[in-house]
């Protein structure tokens, strides 16, 4: 009796622009041991926020815990509140984290423009922005330029990871504010009135910054085939050739698995009856 699971890897119809460039990155760019690890951490640091964020709102209604004690006693520990804010700074940082690791690639494929800042996103966005680095596309330049929520994330981000803290309390209409007295706008503190509704908007602007630039970066690829993963099955690998294009779906590409499975019916891909890289694979022979 087989008790090995199928588990479908190859699933293009989930795939965003970084999820493409991901895929094919190699048919064009050499990169270094530190940039494919860079390539990994935008989505592994992007996803980890999206968890830390949803941590935050199942901790949040302990908050009222603390009001509570507060009205009772005339005093609180707070400790929901700090751990609330705990979880909440890290979505700041993890956030941040995704664009750092974007910023390698783009300086990475684009070191030789004239006034390319090497290692710093900082300098990057900044020079960006503002057409200083030389021979930088206009696409490219666009999507920076779009990205108004950068000043605001990266000094949050400064002062969490290089100085201190800040704090969250629930208020009287039941939204999360959110204090840092080290980040200073229009020489007072920064709070954040919803703070959720501010990482809601972060969160849809650097995946809309994300998707803009690598977007761009996978017109560049070259259209040369390269092996892409498609199911674990009853312990084997199979495995298809595959080509970027505009639409890419389950059918795509060439199946690489089919001369050995043909021949080992037990083995054979539990997909293959419906699927069109098997077909075309079948028809070349």
């Amino acid at each position: 009796m087989n008790t090995l699971p199928t588990v479908r890897v190859f699933a293009p119809e989930y795939w965003g622009e970084l999820d493409k460039f991901k895929q094919f990155y190699s048919t064009t760019h050499d990169f270094n041991s530190d940039t494919k690890k860079a390539v990994s951490g935008i989505k592994g640091h992007f996803d980890k926020a999206l968890k830390l964020h949803a941590l935050a709102a199942k901790l949040a209604p302990n908050m009222s815990i603390d009001n509570a004690e507060l009205q009772e006693r005339g005093a609180t520990s707070a400790a929901n509140s700090q751990e609330v804010s705990a979880v909440l700074e890290e979505v700041f940082t993890e956030l941040y984290s995704s664009i750092d690791c974007a910023s390698k690639i783009v300086s990475s494929i684009y070191k030789r423009c004239r006034h390319m800042p090497g290692g710093s996103t900082r300098k990057l966005f900044a020079r960006a922005a503002q057409g200083g680095v030389g021979d930088f596309p206009a696409d490219l330049q666009a999507a920076f330029v779009s990205a108004a929520w950068y000043d605001e994330l990266r000094m949050l981000r400064d002062e969490l990871t290089h100085s201190d803290v800040g704090s969250c309390r629930l208020t009287q209409d039941g939204k999360i504010s959110y204090m840092h007295t080290g980040v200073r706008r229009d020489n007072n503190a920064l709070v954040l009135p919803d703070v959720f509704a501010k990482l809601d908007e972060l969160f849809v602007g650097v995946n809309l910054f994300l998707g803009k630039v690598f977007h761009f970066l996978n017109q560049g690829l070259r259209a040369e085939p390269i092996d892409a993963l498609c199911c674990f099955s009853r312990g084997r690998v199979y495995v298809r050739k595959l080509t970027i294009a505009a639409h890419i779906d389950f059918d795509s590409g060439v199946c690489q698995s089919r001369q050995w499975f043909d021949q080992q019916p037990d083995f054979r891909c539990i997909f293959a009856s419906n699927c069109g890289a098997y077909a075309r694979a079948a028809e070349a022979f």
